[in-house]
């Protein structure tokens, strides 16, 4: 890919993934199918691709990603029962389109368009964009892929009548944005040695709230979640790394 169709293809995944894993909470996912929310979802990703383009005078790219995502999400609401592999192909299609559009920009681009935003901030804004959507994968979507693996065994354990359990999910979650997002950190500032120390630390801290012997499924939902937290953070901080070093070339 050439500069011109990585400058599109940067803007459109930050603004689909905030749009998608930070502005649509929780509730507009399960309230989807309700007319006024599924609206504000598509009005929230045309606006958002539209403002990071920064191309004010070109309508044709918003135009396609407005009809090609309420398409997709059409689709998907179809599936009553959400699991990870139709979130993985949901995801799929809308990153398809994207690169869809970059890979094909000349059919879109209008003669004399121009990005408004690099005027005033040159290639770190792509940058920024870039870390932003890093961000956002290595915690909310990492965090979802983690509660979908983790999801049979959280019926197990907390519908128990285990009091000392109920906060758990929410707790843990919290837990894994920060600890992924400390990896991402020490990986962009070379700090490799903080991603050992954090494991140590955090193991020692699990290992502590192992209350017994019996806890067979809480200890395996544990190791589970802690080893898919650090390994997808990992993954995702030098993957970050990589594409940051790139940019910097080909920009």
């Amino acid at each position: 890919m050439n500069s011109l169709q990585l400058k599109i293809l940067i803007t459109l995944l930050a603004s689909h993934f905030l749009v998608d894993f930070v502005l649509q909470t929780n509730k507009d996912v399960k309230r989807k199918n309700k007319f006024l929310i599924f609206t504000k979802h598509i009005f929230l990703i045309s606006i958002l691709s539209y403002l990071f383009l920064g191309l004010f005078e070109n309508y044709i790219i918003v135009l396609f990603i407005l009809i090609t995502h309420t398409v997709i999400d059409i689709v998907k609401l179809k599936f009553r029962n959400e699991n990870i592999w139709i979130f993985i192909a949901d995801q799929i299609a809308h990153i398809a389109v994207l690169l869809f559009i970059a890979i094909n920009i000349n059919i879109f681009l209008n003669d004399g368009d121009e990005f408004f935003w690099e005027k005033f901030f040159g290639n770190n804004y792509y940058l920024i964009l870039l870390l932003l959507s890093s961000l956002i994968v290595i915690t909310k979507f990492s965090g979802i892929l983690i509660s979908f693996v983790l999801k049979p065994l959280q019926s197990k354990i907390f519908n128990s009548e285990r009091s000392d359990y109920i906060n758990l999910p929410q707790t843990g979650k919290i837990i894994g944005y920060l600890e992924r997002f400390i990896i991402l950190i020490s990986v962009l500032m070379d700090i490799s040695a903080l991603i050992g120390f954090l494991i140590t630390a955090k193991s020692i801290l699990r290992y502590a709230e192992i209350k017994s012997e019996d806890d067979k499924l809480f200890v395996e939902y544990i190791l589970i979640g802690t080893l898919l937290s650090f390994s997808l953070g990992i993954t995702f901080s030098y993957l970050t790394q990589e594409l940051l070093n790139f940019l910097k070339v080909i920009l």
